[in-house]
């Protein structure tokens, strides 16, 4: 009997930069779809034909793809959906939509992530781990274990330190610009755009959002932050299912 490929519809998350599986694990099991989570922070991608062979990759064996993104993940979303007609319907979870040029030199922002790498160094995980919960408005085993896996032991140091190679992060953060995620052409593409709505919004902020495309359908929430997916997993993953299963 002869198999047949590439009929099946697959959907694809990609987190926020650092983010591993266990961030994304409540929202993704809140979903209809069966979810791959693709983790892009452990790859050595340099250049955008780098990004597209890995992307690729992943995605050979299907037909039809829905790709989801978050932050980061969201920017590279967007550049891989305007690359991949495989890719039918994206969904932006605050991200995929800001001209980060127009918000912070590129060095800038690696200079800060170099220090963020140095901050975070930490003499006990069980103390990050409360921290994080105490500051957190929806906690779960899955985010506890979402911490424990950003960090590794460093026995030299004997210290608990990010769990992310930062030649690999600049190696993005250099990426992103280059690709502008957000000035990628969609039209083709069924879109949904979730952000939070802030109190006090910047004006750069304001600015990006006017200018989301007019074929995106776009969600804004309050009560939520950046990190939308984590903090309301199911009330994000509502919103998703019901989108795709109107189109």
């Amino acid at each position: 009997m002869k198999v047949v490929m590439n009929q099946i519809t697959k959907t694809f998350f990609i987190g926020g930069l650092g983010s591993n599986f266990y961030h994304a694990k409540d929202f993704i099991e809140e979903l209809d779809e069966k979810v791959v989570f693709l983790n892009p922070y452990i790859e050595n991608i340099k250049n955008e034909e780098d990004l597209r062979n890995w992307f690729e990759n992943e995605i050979k064996d299907f037909e039809e793809v829905y790709l989801i993104g978050h932050s980061l993940g969201g920017d590279l979303a967007r550049y891989l959906a305007s690359q991949f007609s495989q890719v039918t319907k994206l969904v932006l979870l605050d991200g995929g939509y800001l001209n980060l040029d127009k918000i912070m030199p590129l060095e800038d922002e690696l200079a800060d992530t170099k220090g963020y790498f140095k901050q975070q160094v930490f003499h006990d995980i069980e103390e990050v781990i409360a921290s994080e919960k105490s500051q957190s408005s929806y906690w779960s085993k899955n985010l506890e274990e979402a911490v424990r896996n950003s960090y590794r032991y460093n026995i030299k140091t004997k210290e608990f330190e990010l769990n992310l190679d930062l030649e690999k992060i600049l190696n993005l953060l250099r990426l992103r610009r280059s690709i502008k995620p957000f000035e990628t052409n969609l039209d083709s593409k069924d879109v949904l755009f979730i952000a939070p709505i802030y109190q006090e919004e910047p004006e750069w902020r304001k600015e990006a959002l006017s200018q989301l495309p007019s074929n995106f359908k776009v969600t804004m929430l309050e009560n939520c932050g950046h990190e939308l997916y984590t903090q309301k997993p199911r009330e994000i993953a509502i919103i998703i299912n019901d989108w795709i299963n109107k189109k």
